[in-house]
């Protein structure tokens, strides 16, 4: 089993709808995949997926006294077979459990996340997406500690690099990447945007930090409308054609390089 994770230097870059779609699109290529709301500042599960009722939530995991097994936590999607989600807790305590500062807390949460990891993949998953909290956050950092790949979307503006390269150069590189592939998506980007703006981007991560862009998505109002809305999930329509199309390109991407060595 891969484990996926999505994370951003900020809120606001759209990063929550690309997990889902990617965890739908490879659930749609017949991949058995399991998305967790790991978002635990603002999770938005919960919202998404009104229709469900999850009876355990992801954090149920590490602070309950009497953790569920792990067969209980997820809840079929309803949008494809293949795809399952883990909810997380609607209503977050702040400074208590996954969102403290406790490094002991954090450093027995690792643990289990990694022995959760692999009873998932042992449980049949093929694909584990994680929906992370941005910025330094404890909990996101354990999950990219346990990923064999992550995604850092971000919106190409002045701050959106420098905060982005922070994040990359000060924590990534320090938690190392032996067996973790580390990708960049360029979200929301504004049609019209010069080709040679777009370059110079990828070549300052790439150059600077080497890390590889595997995707650059241009603003479509009609799914940021939507996104207003609540409605993160993108349906195959004529409207969509250009952002399922990338989408369909982005996990082309990230299976090939998965699949090497």
């Amino acid at each position: 089993m891969k484990v996926i994770v999505f994370h951003s230097y900020k809120g606001g870059t759209g990063k929550t709808t690309l997990a889902i779609n990617t965890a739908i699109n490879l659930a749609k290529r017949g991949y058995k995949t399991l998305t967790i709301d790991a978002d635990l500042n603002a999770p938005t599960f919960e919202s998404i997926f009104s229709e469900l009722t999850p009876t355990c939530n992801f954090n149920d995991l590490f602070e309950s006294q009497s953790p569920p097994n792990l067969e209980e936590l997820p809840v079929n999607s309803g949008i494809n077979s293949n795809l399952d989600l883990i909810f997380a807790d609607s209503s977050p305590k702040f400074g208590q459990g996954l969102l403290s500062m406790d490094k002991n807390f954090h450093a027995k949460a690792l643990k289990k996340l990694a022995d959760v990891k692999l009873k998932f993949a042992e449980l049949g998953y093929e694909y584990l997406i994680m929906d992370t909290s941005p910025s330094l956050n404890l909990s996101s950092i354990n999950a990219i500690i346990i990923a064999d790949a992550t995604i850092v979307v971000l919106r190409p503006n002045r701050y959106g690099i420098a905060g982005t390269t922070f994040l990359l150069k000060e924590i990534y590189s320090m938690l190392g990447t032996v067996k973790r592939k580390d990708f960049i998506i360029f979200n929301q980007v504004v049609p019209g945007t010069p080709k040679k703006i777009i370059s110079e981007w990828e070549k300052h991560f790439k150059q600077n930090l080497d890390i590889k862009t595997i995707g650059i998505i241009l603003c479509n109002c009609g799914i940021a409308l939507n996104m207003l809305y609540g409605n993160l999930i993108v349906v195959d329509e004529p409207a969509n054609v250009q952002f399922t199309r990338i989408m369909d390109d982005i996990v082309n991407n990230l299976l090939k390089e998965l699949s090497k060595e």
